[in-house]
Parts: C-alpha cells; sequence; structure tokens
C-alpha cells in the first residue's frame, strides 16, 4: 500500500458516523502461523460478544464473519488491518500492510484508527540508494514496501585494455566515466524524489563508492541523507541491506519525533504558537488553530483516539512520539498552532 492510499483510509474511517452498530477494527501481525491469529480473534470474540445484545450482537457477529474471511484470504503480506461494520450501513475495509502492526482487536462505535496513523507517520517514503563499483541499484521504501526504481550498469571497459587502447588512455577514461556515472546517479536521484516527494535519502555501498556518491550530491540533496550503510554488497545481501536501511531511517524518524517534541517545549516557553496538555489540545483542533498534532504513544487509548480522530479529519499532520518523558509530564499530547488562541492564559511552558 502506497502512503497516498493509506493516507486516504485513514481520513475516511475518521470521518466514519456512528451508527448503533458496533465497527469491528482487527489488526493482525502475520509473521506467526496463520491459525494462531484466527485463534487470537475467536478467544476475544468470545468475550467481547457479551457486550451486546440484540440486533446489535447479531451485527457483530456478521461483522466477524466478514473479519475472519478477509484474514482467510489474506496474502502474503507481513501485516493485515481489516474494519467492519454490519446493520444499515455495512462497511468492510481490508488493509493488507507491508510494515509491523500488533496483533490487537476493538470493537465500538467507532474504528481504532492511532495504530494506522503511528504507522504512516513512522514509515514515511524514502529513497535508498545501494552502489557498488558496477551498478547503482535505486529503491523506493513505501510503508515497508520496497519497489526497485532503477538499476543503472556501467559499461564495460577492461577488454578494450591492450587492444585499443594504452593503460594511461584506459586509466583517464576510466576516471571520466566514473564521474560520469556517479553525476547520473545524482540526476536520478533528484528526479526521483522531487517527482515523488521523499523527504529522505539513505546510501549503502562500500564506503569509498558511498563517499564518492555523497561528494557529489547537492546541497539540498545532502541535506536529506538519513543514514549511511557503508559496508559490502552483492546481489545476494539486498534483502539485508534493505532492512537495515528501514531500520536506520526509523532510529532517524525517533529522533525527528523528539525534535519535534523539543520545538513543542520551545515554542511553550517562548509563549510562541503551542499549547499542551489534552484538554487545551482538543480545544486547539476543535476551532482549527492546529497546525501540527504531537503525541505520546502512551497516552491513553479514548484521548489519543478522539485527537487522532479530529486531526485526521482536517488532514492535520499528527507526529507520534514515543518514550519522551517531556511530553509525557505535559498531558502526553501538544500541538503547534497557526494563530494565537483566544485566551493566551492556556498557553503554558512545559514542565521540566
Amino acid at each position: 500500500m502506497k502512503q497516498l492510499d493509506l493516507r486516504k483510509h485513514v481520513i475516511a474511517l475518521a470521518a466514519l458516523p456512528e451508527t448503533d452498530s458496533p465497527v469491528i477494527s482487527a489488526y493482525f501481525d502475520l509473521d506467526g502461523p496463520r491459525h494462531e491469529r484466527q485463534a487470537e480473534l475467536k478467544a476475544w470474540a468470545a468475550l467481547a460478544r457479551h457486550s451486546f445484545r440484540g440486533d446489535q450482537l447479531r451485527d457483530f457477529d456478521d461483522a466477524l464473519a466478514e473479519v475472519m474471511t478477509a484474514l482467510d484470504g489474506a496474502g502474503p503480506g507481513r501485516s493485515l488491518a481489516v474494519f467492519c461494520r454490519w446493520g444499515d450501513y455495512p462497511m468492510v475495509l481490508p488493509l493488507p500492510l507491508a510494515a509491523p502492526v500488533e496483533t490487537q482487536f476493538h470493537a465500538g462505535s467507532l474504528p481504532v484508527i492511532f495504530p494506522l496513523v503511528e504507522l504512516k507517520d513512522r514509515f514515511h517514503r524514502f529513497v535508498l540508494v545501494v552502489t557498488t563499483s558496477e551498478s547503482a541499484r535505486i529503491f523506493e521504501i513505501n510503508l515497508g514496501e520496497v519497489s526497485e526504481a532503477l538499476l543503472a550498469e556501467r559499461p564495460g571497459l577492461r577488454e578494450r585494455l591492450g587492444r585499443e587502447w594504452t593503460r594511461e588512455h584506459y586509466q583517464n577514461h576510466r576516471r571520466d566515466r566514473d564521474e560520469k556515472f556517479v553525476k547520473e546517479k545524482v540526476a536520478v536521484i533528484e528526479r526521483l524524489m522531487a517527482k515523488r516527494g521523499h523527504n529522505a535519502l539513505i546510501l549503502a555501498g562500500e564506503p569509498r563508492f558511498v563517499n564518492r556518491l555523497r561528494d557529489q550530491l547537492p546541497k539540498h540533496l545532502a541535506a536529506r541523507v538519513a543514514g549511511e550503510l557503508r559496508t559490502g554488497v552483492h546481489a545476494g545481501t539486498i534483502p539485508e541491506v534493505v532492512e537495515e536501511s528501514i531500520a536506520v531511517f526509523l532510529g532517524e524518524e525517533h529522533r525527528e519525533s523528539h525534535d519535534a517534541v523539543r520545538r513543542l517545549d520551545s515554542a511553550v516557553r517562548s509563549g510562541g504558537l503551542a499549547v499542551v496538555g489534552f484538554e487545551a489540545t482538543l480545544r486547539a483542533i476543535e476551532a482549527h488553530q492546529a497546525d501540527q498534532l504531537i503525541l505520546s504513544t502512551d497516552l491513553p487509548a479514548p484521548e489519543r483516539e478522539r485527537l487522532v480522530r479530529l486531526a485526521a479529519q482536517q488532514d492535520l499532520p499528527i507526529e507520534t512520539v514515543r518514550d519522551s518523558s517531556l511530553l509525557e509530564r505535559n498531558g502526553g499530547a501538544g500541538c503547534l498552532l497557526r494563530y494565537l488562541p483566544a485566551k493566551p492564559a492556556a498557553v503554558l511552558p512545559l514542565a521540566g
């Protein structure tokens, strides 16, 4: 699934109107045996169905059957999310995912969307360039899915040595060819990132090739380098390099999320465009004053869902933050504002 598709699904789920029929939100980690996931779903359902009576129970059972069917028919993806409601306004939305999610189930009047919001935030799109002496393989990584955008290979030269060229001629031509090859890679990377809107770049390969490529990057691309994997690469190690690049990117995303908390802290302490705490954040979003929502993954689920649902309805950027004691001490949520609220007194400094 592409980032844009997930964004559209999150917005649609956030805007889903309530009815009397329960919505099942099911997230499956498909790495383990499929029958284990089925058993977990059945065990949860046996307890959850006691919360419903009459038509609600019938609608719950019908929705449960749809979720089970979606799980049975799931392909080889890494994860699966299924949202289902029966009754007068039925809906079924299975979302196969290449990125990992934790197996969990919910039933209520509205879909539980925070796991999708966190997935969208953490697994941004980025470009991975794997460079060797003979080729450059450029990959797009989108929500954990990998697509190879380009395989550029150097033209052969060595067979001409001793037949047409002197060694000096060969070495000079090789340097010219290497420089041209690197410039061509940079041009392709630049076009790809501009066209697809990628904000991050990871370089992989032996140090000399990584250094050569990075030295040729223009400033605006060099600023987007999120990490490097300095290791020997051959065809058999590409899958491992891709997995390592995702881990490197997630580490960078974790640092960026904490940078967002520090920006929030700075804005609040300077009396600027920010508020913290659940109630102040909720009011700012409801008043359409918010420019970005920043919230802790440890915020209680009801508050977390309420904030992300409102933010998603307005298509606000959402930064999810793990392990931030600073944000936790200040209510687990805050937002940067488009303009100052009507009551400046509601803007409180973050507790140190």
